[in-house]
């Protein structure tokens, strides 16, 4: 037989030990319950934003949890599957390493709210429970950058709305989503793909950074457009690749 060491006071004491204790400021949202605190820790796209921050569909996050105890065993699942899916995943780089701690991952799926909720499997208790908005994407709204020869710089397009970009430049369209409220919606490159009319002219890249972004290569002289679609949102990029 199992038997588990910390049970639901346990968790609300490591709470509010954290306040209590002389320790820093909680970090995170709290829960709907008060006894745990959340943020979304994806690098790049949102590390340390809160849970109230809205997510745009098909993004894939990472959510780290606070106030539970290290010993105390716990499991996650959806309210709303259909609109966001959640699964427990380690943070550990070896066994017995002093920060090993299990995180959240964050499938949004589609336009909604999901509460996450965290509960002990052995007893059902639910230790606390917060809500994961996702949204479709209202608008994109792009940024150009263009390498060539270790030299990088942003490009405006012209007044015809083109952009000009040199043959064998790697092309960095960063995106950023927003809702149909105005709110910039949390993102990742999951979430947002691109599609090329003519892949002979500008292509798509092999290398990677930071997201959302997507990485394109101008392969050879002509023009061809390169959209961006994500959250039921499409914006297109008009290139124009001279020698």
């Amino acid at each position: 037989m199992t038997f588990r060491s910390f049970s639901l006071p346990a968790i609300a004491l490591a709470a509010l030990c954290a306040t209590a204790c002389g320790e820093d400021e909680p970090r995170g949202t709290e829960g709907q319950l008060g006894t745990l605190r959340f943020e979304y820790s994806t690098a790049d796209a949102c590390a340390g934003c809160s849970l109230e921050r809205e997510v745009l569909a098909g993004a894939l996050l990472d959510i780290d949890v606070h106030g539970v105890h290290p010993r105390t065993a716990f499991e996650v699942r959806s309210t709303a599957p259909g609109v966001a899916e959640f699964a427990l995943t380690s943070r550990c780089r070896f066994i017995g390493h002093q920060g090993c701690r299990d995180g959240i991952s964050v499938i949004a799926k589609s336009a909604g709210d999901a509460d996450l909720e965290v509960y002990d499997d052995w007893t059902g208790t639910v230790f606390d429970r917060i809500t994961v908005k996702v949204r479709d994407a209202a608008s994109l709204d792009t940024v150009v950058r263009a390498t060539r020869g270790g030299a990088t710089r942003d490009v405006a397009p012209e007044l015809d709305g083109v952009f000009q970009i040199a043959v064998d430049s790697e092309v960095e369209i960063l995106a950023t989503a927003h809702s149909a409220s105005g709110a910039t919606l949390i993102a990742t490159s999951a979430a947002i793909q691109g599609a090329y009319a003519d892949p002979r002219v500008v292509g798509p890249s092999a290398r990677f950074g930071r997201a959302p972004s997507e990485y394109a290569r101008a392969m050879r002289p002509g023009t061809t457009t390169v959209a961006l679609l994500g959250g039921g949102a499409r914006h297109e990029l008009v290139f124009n690749v001279v020698e």
